[in-house]
């Protein structure tokens, strides 16, 4: 692709997130972040979503992202019942949308697989320009199987051989890879490429020492994927062994948070247990951190997660794909099985008794994610793929 002087001109690619700010969730985090890193490496960006929510403006820049919201109805009018309605009319006009600008963009890149994407794709075929989707989950909240169960839109079963259709796959963890295989997606069509973390201005935690009792933090939405009751039980199973050694907080918001308030009343934990809601500020909590819990019982490859890693937190996370990808089991962090309180509380009462091995955690999981993680060297090889799928042309 060059200019009329022969010199090549900026790559032009258009995200298409489904659901964006207000709606703030581990795909949305890691868009706008790759769309910031990119855009400052020299590729023109733009993010296009879904109208959802009212009070948002359809245009407007986001950490100097532009970013435009095509028309839904579910929440924008305030009625709920009108979720499926508005998800088909969010499919025509984001059709509407990507064919009326098809000449602004070359590359279309697509978060999340769903209805969404397929309509993505479609366009994208229509127009000659190559589709890459990032699959966002695999395991008990597989985007493979929310297509193929009709879990987010009544019908979108029916999109899924053209969701599959995209000329490349992004997966976050082997797990993906082996979801797209099992639904005849060619091995030389998928790409493993982590998400990235940025590491400019994270500056390593100085010290393991913890003074009263240890801070233990979640970052992430308050949903049932995220098991964080398992956590309360364990916190509670650890209070119980040896009193005063742990304070938790949960940040972030989400469907579950009235479950999770009532089983910290239940279990008299109101004292050591804090839900502060969401914020705009992740890095000044995990700094204020001792260690980071994700209980998850599904993941792609967790932006929080990393983002605890890169502040040389010593973490304890499921042992499923995505956080297995990350953390090998007693060498930058600890694994243990999911939706177990009982192993999750012996691995936080071994860290919070132990400052030698948090220390060796907590170092070896910031230079973990240093060697493969960092959001410039992520950055790149998108690039790459964007530079080498716009050379060849639309894969027939």
């Amino acid at each position: 692709m060059t200019g009329a002087d022969g010199s090549p001109d900026r790559i032009r690619v258009v995200m298409v997130v489904r659901l964006f700010h207000p709606w703030v969730g581990g795909t949305e985090r890691q868009a706008l972040a790759l769309a910031k890193s990119l855009i400052a490496a020299g590729v023109d960006v733009r993010i296009v979503s879904g109208w959802w929510f009212r009070g948002t403006p359809r245009r407007e820049t986001i950490d100097g992202v532009p970013v435009f919201r095509n028309l839904t109805l579910w929440e924008f009018f305030g009625i709920r019942g009108l979720r499926t309605l508005g998800g088909y009319l969010y499919v025509v006009s984001l059709a509407w949308h990507l064919w009326w600008t098809r000449r602004t963009y070359d590359v279309v890149h697509i978060h999340g697989m769903n209805y969404h994407s397929a309509v993505a794709v479609r366009v994208a075929q229509w127009c000659g320009t190559p589709a890459i989707t990032k699959l966002a989950n695999s395991g008990a909240a597989s985007d493979v199987d929310k297509m193929r169960l009709d879990r987010q839109l009544r019908g979108a079963r029916f999109f899924l051989s053209t969701a599959l259709r995209s000329d490349r796959f992004i997966a976050l963890n082997q797990a993906v890879i082996d979801d797209l295989a099992a639904v005849g997606v060619p091995r030389e069509r998928i790409i493993a490429l982590p998400n990235g973390v940025v590491l400019d201005g994270v500056t390593p935690k100085p010290d393991y020492r913890i003074e009263g009792r240890a801070h233990v933090v979640f970052v992430g939405r308050l949903h049932e994927q995220k098991e964080l009751e398992v956590l309360i039980e364990a916190v509670a199973m650890l209070e119980q062994r040896t009193r005063g050694r742990v304070r938790v907080t949960l940040v972030g918001e989400g469907p579950h948070r009235s479950t999770l308030e009532s089983l910290v009343d239940r279990l008299g934990l109101t004292e050591i247990v804090a839900l502060p809601g969401e914020t705009d500020d992740v890095r000044s909590v995990l700094e204020q951190a001792d260690m980071f819990v994700l209980p998850s019982r599904a993941e792609g490859l967790s932006n929080a997660l990393l983002e605890a890693m890169a502040h040389g937190l010593p973490a304890v996370a499921s042992d499923i794909p995505g956080n297995s990808d990350l953390i090998t089991d007693g060498r930058n962090g600890l694994l243990f099985a999911p939706g177990d309180p009982g192993a999750l509380a012996d691995r936080l009462e071994l860290l919070v008794g132990d400052e030698s091995k948090r220390g060796d955690l907590g170092r070896q999981a910031r230079e973990s994610v240093e060697s493969h993680y960092a959001l410039a060297e992520i950055t790149a090889r998108y690039i790459s793929l964007y530079e080498d799928l716009v050379k060849r042309g639309h894969d027939e």
